[in-house]
Parts: C-alpha cells; sequence; structure tokens
C-alpha cells in the first residue's frame, strides 16, 4: 500500500481534505480507484493487487501527475 498525504501549506501542514476528494473523483474518471485515509481524510492510498505491471505502476504514475497538475 502506498499513502499520499495532501496538504495545503507545507510548513504547517494544514490538511487538504476537499482537494484529496477532487482527485480521488478525477483519478477515478481516468480509470484509477485509490481509497481515502487519514485522520483528516487528506490520504489517498493506493493498494495495488499483486499482478501490478511496471506499466500499470506508470498508468497510475501518470494519472496523479496529471490530475494534481491541474489543481
Amino acid at each position: 500500500m502506498l499513502g499520499v498525504e495532501l496538504v495545503t501549506d507545507r510548513e504547517l501542514k494544514t490538511p487538504a481534505k476537499n482537494e484529496t476528494l477532487h482527485v480521488m473523483d478525477q483519478m477515478k474518471e481516468l480509470g484509477v480507484l485509490i481509497g481515502k485515509g487519514g485522520y483528516y481524510g487528506n490520504v489517498f492510498r493506493i493498494t495495488p493487487p499483486l499482478c501490478f505491471t511496471k506499466e500499470d505502476a506508470d498508468f497510475v504514475a501518470d494519472a496523479m501527475d496529471l490530475t494534481l497538475s491541474r489543481m
């Protein structure tokens, strides 16, 4: 499992709960299902299956890059 915590301010580490929901929705539209976690709901979780390939990892990374760059 891989967890990515989103914050609105790197110094204060303010949780980015709404932004996390937006990322989840956008990645779902791209065909990537991720979960949400963390005390503040600002961590998205990627839980790949055992048959996860390098091509799958590249696809997820590209989808994440595209989604986060649009914010």
